[in-house]
C-alpha cells in the first residue's frame, strides 16, 4: 500500500497550477495524479448507471404506499357507496371510487414516506465533485504536499493508504469518504 496525499479544488487550471508547486518541491510526474470526480449519482457503478442498486430514500416509500393503499380503498369505496346510494345508481361506481382511492391513497403514501427521509438518504455520497489532485508521498514528503494543497485552498485534504501505479490512485473510490487528516498533521 502506497501514502497518498489528496484535495479537492473547483477548476483544473487550479489543479494544473498545484501540480506543478509540487514539480517545484521534487515530486516526479507519476507522483501526482489529477483527475475529475463526477457529481452524486453519476459514477455509473451500475450497468444502466447510478452509484447504487436502489435510491436510499426510495426504500420507506414501500410501506408508505401499502399504507396509503389500504386507506385509499376503504375511503374510496365508503365515497363510492354514498354516490351510489344517494346519487347515481349504476353497480360500478363503488368499485372505481375504491380503486381510484387506492391509486391516490398509495401514491400519496409513498411520496409522504420518502420526503420525510429525503435528507439522510442524500448523505451516501460523502464526496463534492470536483477536481482532485492525488500525490503519491513518503513518510518525508507527505508533509510538504499537505502544505502546497492547504497553501493552494484545497478542499476535503486527505491522507489515506491505497493501491497507487502507472501514476494513477487505482483503488479510489467516489463513494467512500474523504479521510481527514490526523490530529499532527492538521496542526501544520
Amino acid at each position: 500500500m502506497a501514502t497518498i496525499v489528496a484535495g479537492r479544488f473547483d477548476t483544473f487550471d487550479q489543479a494544473g497550477e498545484v501540480a506543478r508547486r509540487l514539480y517545484a518541491r521534487r515530486f516526479r510526474t507519476d507522483d501526482v495524479s489529477i483527475f475529475f470526480l463526477n457529481p452524486a449519482g453519476q459514477h455509473a457503478r451500475f450497468p444502466i448507471g447510478g452509484d447504487m442498486h436502489a435510491d436510499p430514500g426510495a426504500r420507506p416509500g414501500g410501506l408508505g404506499a401499502v399504507l396509503g393503499l389500504v386507506s385509499g380503498l376503504i375511503a374510496g369505496a365508503a365515497i363510492g357507496a354514498t354516490i351510489y346510494r344517494f346519487g347515481v345508481p349504476w353497480w360500478p361506481i363503488p368499485i372505481i371510487a375504491a380503486l381510484v382511492g387506492g391509486y391516490g391513497g398509495a401514491l400519496a403514501g409513498a411520496l409522504s414516506r420518502m420526503r420525510s427521509r429525503r435528507a439522510r438518504a442524500q448523505s451516501y455520497d460523502a464526496r463534492d465533485a470536483g477536481v482532485i489532485v492525488a500525490t503519491h508521498v513518503t513518510a518525508q514528503t507527505a508533509d510538504s504536499a499537505m502544505t502546497v494543497l492547504r497553501n493552494a485552498g484545497a478542499d476535503d485534504i486527505q491522507r489515506t493508504e491505497g493501491v497507487w501505479e502507472d501514476g494513477e490512485w487505482r483503488d479510489f473510490s467516489p463513494l467512500s469518504p474523504a479521510q481527514p487528516p490526523t490530529t499532527k498533521e492538521s496542526d501544520l
